[in-house]
C-alpha cells in the first residue's frame, strides 16, 4: 500500500503543494496517533527520518507563521522551510552571455549562486515595471518572464478583476489607455537587461533569469502620460498589499529612462515628480531613474527626476567596461547615487534578436534588476519586513545596494556612493539580513 493510501486509511488530511509548505521531522512516523494538527500531508520525503513535506491548512499562512506553529507542536522534532539550493558558480547557457560584459562586471554569476530571481522566500512573484515605450513580450527571451494578470480575461473588453483597467494582461498602455503594449526597441532592450530569461540556450541573460516584467508604455514628452503609467503601477501594488498577495502585482521597482534636462525637481513646476516617487515608495516601490545623457553636474544644473529628493529614487549614471564614467553621462555627488554598466550593452530587441545600445538608459535597468534580485535572495526576516513595512524594506534594499558598491576612481566625489553596482556583495548582505 502506498503511503498516500495508507495515510488516507488512517484518516490523515492529504493536500497539494502550496506557498506555505514546510518540511517537518517527527519524533515518530505519521499515524492516526502521531499527527501534526493544522497541517496536511503533501509528501513523505524520507521514511527513515520521519521526514514529511506538509502544508499549513490555513490558506493565508506564510512560511514564517507556519514554521512557528509547527515548531510548537510536541510531535515535531524540527521544522524548516522548503528552501532552495543552487549549483555553484552559475553560468547560463545563453549563447551571447560571453558578450555581456556588464553582468561580469557586477559579479552576477556569483550572485546567482544565491538565486536567479523571480520569487521571495515566501514564493511570491517579484515584479519590475518597465515604464518605457513598450516591450515585445513575444521575444523568446521575454515571453516566459512577462507579468500576467491572471484575474483578467484577454480580449473580452471587460474589466474582469475590477481594477479599473480593461484587459490589462501584461500591463498598460498609458499613451492611449488601452492594454495593447507596443513592441518598442528601447523598452524591449531595457526589459532584457532587467530580466531576459537565463539558461534557456537563447540570446542573452538578464540580471534576473526569472522575474516578472510588467510592461507600462508611458515614456512620453507629456507628463500626464507618464503619471498615468505610474498610477497604474501604484494601483497594482496597492491591490497586492490590500489583498494579501492574492491579486494585483508585487512590484518592487520601476525602471524609468526619461526626464527633463536642467530642471529643478523641487520647483513648483516639477514637484509632482517627487510626490509620485514618495507615494510609490510608501507602497514599497523603489524607482530606478536614469540621469541625463549629458556631461554635466546634476547638482548644479538640475534634472528631473534625478535631482528629486525622494529617498525612494535610485539615480544611476553610465559606466564603461574599463570602469570609467561615460563621456556623455551626468554625475552629481549629492543627487546621483551610483554607476552601473551602460556602454555597449547587449540586450533584447524586437524580432527575437539582440543588439548593443549605450546610455544611462542601459545602466539603470541593471539597478532595477538588482533591486528585484535582492528581494528574491533576501532572508525570511527581510521578506517579512517587506510585508509588514514595505516602505522601510525598500529603503533597506537601497541602503544595502549603496553600501556594497565597488568604489571606482571615476566616480569618486561624483556620485553619492563613489562606486559602481556590485550584485554579488549586495546579494550576500541581504541574504544575511
Amino acid at each position: 500500500m502506498s503511503y498516500i493510501r495508507a495515510a488516507l486509511a488512517l484518516g490523515l488530511t492529504i493536500t497539494t503543494a502550496q506557498a506555505a509548505d514546510v518540511i517537518v521531522r517527527l519524533h515518530q512516523p505519521l499515524s492516526a496517533k502521531m499527527t501534526v494538527p493544522g497541517f496536511g500531508l503533501v509528501q513523505e520525503l524520507i521514511p527513515e527520518l520521519n521526514l514529511y513535506l506538509m502544508n499549513d491548512m490555513q490558506k493565508s499562512a506564510t512560511v514564517a507563521t507556519s514554521l512557528t506553529k509547527a515548531r510548537a507542536l510536541p510531535s515535531v522534532m524540527y521544522a524548516m522551510d522548503n528552501h532552495k539550493l543552487t549549483l555553484r558558480g552559475r553560468t547560463p547557457s545563453d549563447p551571447s552571455y560571453g558578450q555581456q560584459w556588464g553582468l561580469t562586471k557586477i559579479q552576477a554569476s556569483a550572485a546567482w549562486d544565491l538565486g536567479t530571481g523571480g520569487h521571495n522566500s515566501d514564493r511570491d512573484d517579484i515584479v519590475v515595471a518597465v515604464v518605457d515605450g513598450g516591450t515585445d513580450f513575444t521575444h523568446q527571451d521575454l515571453v516566459n518572464n512577462s507579468w500576467i494578470n491572471t484575474a483578467e480575461i484577454a480580449g473580452n473588453n471587460i474589466d474582469d478583476d475590477n481594477n479599473g483597467y480593461v484587459d490589462d494582461i501584461n500591463g498598460w498602455n498609458a499613451y492611449n489607455s488601452t492594454a495593447s503594449i507596443p513592441k518598442n526597441m528601447h523598452g524591449t532592450h531595457v526589459a532584457g537587461i532587467v530580466g531576459a530569461q537565463g539558461n534557456n540556450g537563447k540570446d542573452v541573460a538578464g540580471v534576473n533569469w526569472d522575474v516578472k516584467i510588467m510592461g507600462v508604455a508611458a515614456s512620453s514628452g507629456e507628463a500626464a502620460v507618464i503619471l498615468r503609467g505610474y498610477g497604474y503601477v501604484l494601483k497594482q501594488k496597492q491591490i497586492w498589499i490590500n489583498s494579501g498577495g492574492r491579486a494585483g502585482a508585487n512590484v518592487v521597482a520601476t525602471n524609468s529612462s526619461f526626464g527633463v534636462d536642467g530642471a529643478e525637481c523641487m520647483s513648483e513646476r516639477y514637484k509632482v515628480w517627487n510626490d509620485i516617487y514618495e507615494q510609490m515608495g510608501q507602497a514599497g516601490i523603489l524607482s530606478a531613474a536614469a540621469t541625463a545623457n549629458q556631461a554635466w553636474d546634476i547638482d548644479s544644473t538640475g534634472d528631473v527626476p534625478t535631482s528629486c529628493t525622494s529617498n525612494y529614487i535610485v539615480s544611476v549614471t553610465n559606466t564603461t567596461e574599463q570602469d570609467g564614467l561615460y563621456s556623455s553621462a551626468g554625475w552629481g555627488k549629492t543627487h546621483v547615487d551610483l554607476g552601473a554598466p551602460g556602454t555597449d550593452v547587449l540586450s533584447t530587441v524586437p524580432g527575437n534578436i539582440s543588439r548593443k545600445l549605450t546610455g544611462t538608459s542601459m545602466a539603470t535597468p541593471h539597478v532595477a534588476g538588482a533591486i528585484a534580485h535582492l528581494y528574491s535572495v533576501g532572508s525570511a526576516r527581510f521578506t517579512q519586513l517587506s510585508k509588514s513595512n514595505p516602505a522601510q524594506a525598500a529603503l533597506e534594499v537601497k541602503r544595502i545596494m549603496m553600501e556594497n558598491v565597488d568604489a571606482i576612481s571615476a566616480l569618486a566625489n561624483k556620485t553619492v556612493t563613489g562606486g559602481r553596482l556590485n550584485l554579488k556583495k549586495a546579494s550576500q548582505a541581504i541574504a544575511n539580513y
